[in-house]
């Protein structure tokens, strides 16, 4: 499925089909993660803040609502695809659907999303998708950055399930550009998860829920094997992280080689 995109700037042109010669010129990403909590009506514009501070190539957000993902766009004069995860229980309330969100200050293109569950209803939260898009900078480098959500701690089964289902899209969809797979697995206590899925690990992710004193490891980046200089980094966690939601944003910088730019077919 095509996701819904937006820009708070005026270049909404896909990026071009021509690749430039590839270089060896090695480029620097950074990737920042976060459930927002949505549905607890989170203040957008501190939301914002946050994620401006860190300069972020690329924004992956879960459990955020349609308008929540537009205003936080436009606050952050990003580019953006929003897709839906899951419907309220009833149309009267359609404000409520939740979904997910790719940002970016530079291109995005080829986004698109498909469920992981195992045929949940939409209407049900325990529904789960994948979500991708094309980001493309200026200096021509581009990654394919893969937003998830998996199923919650009591659901072992299908978090497997959700994280093989997911190894075989990015499998289906290739490897160049180079993959990033992040987002909130809900794999406390469960190296599954990671072994289960494409990409690797390079540093541990901190503590990032929940918000206040965070105990559990949920949200990753997961990077190509030749990523290097791979540093992570989430706060120390307080009263007023837990006021913006119960998760901590996650933020990943790494190196890929140059050869991992574009080239001609």
């Amino acid at each position: 499925m095509v996701a819904e995109s937006g820009t708070a700037t005026c270049d909404t042109r896909p990026m071009s089909s021509e690749r430039p010669d590839q270089t060896s010129t090695p480029q620097r990403w950074t990737v920042l993660t976060w459930n927002v909590h949505g549905s607890a009506g989170p203040d957008v514009g501190s939301i914002a803040t946050s994620i401006r501070e860190r300069e972020p190539d690329v924004v992956v957000i879960q459990e955020i609502r349609k308008r929540q993902a537009a205003t936080l766009a436009t606050a952050l004069s990003m580019r953006y695809s929003w897709a839906l995860k899951h419907e309220p229980y009833t149309k009267l309330m359609w404000w409520r659907s939740e979904g997910m969100a790719i940002m970016t200050p530079h291109l995005l293109d080829a986004v698109g999303y498909t469920e992981i569950s195992d045929g949940q209803p939409m209407r049900s939260w325990r529904r789960r998708i994948a979500q991708w898009g094309l980001v493309g900078r200026a200096d021509r480098s581009m990654l394919m950055i893969y937003n998830l959500h998996l199923s919650p701690h009591d659901d072992a089964d299908s978090r497997r399930s959700e994280a093989l289902r997911v190894r075989e899209l990015v499998a289906s969809i290739g490897d160049d550009p180079p993959p990033v797979v992040s987002g909130d697995f809900n794999d406390a206590d469960d190296p599954s998860i990671i072994d289960a899925l494409p990409g690797t690990e390079h540093v541990p992710a901190p503590m990032s829920n929940p918000s206040e004193a965070p105990t559990q490891a949920l949200d990753h980046v997961l990077l190509p094997e030749h990523a290097h200089d791979v540093e992570v980094d989430a706060p120390d966690g307080d009263e007023q992280w837990a006021a913006m939601s119960d998760h901590l944003p996650v933020t990943v910088r790494f190196t890929l080689p140059g050869l991992h730019q574009g080239s001609d077919p």
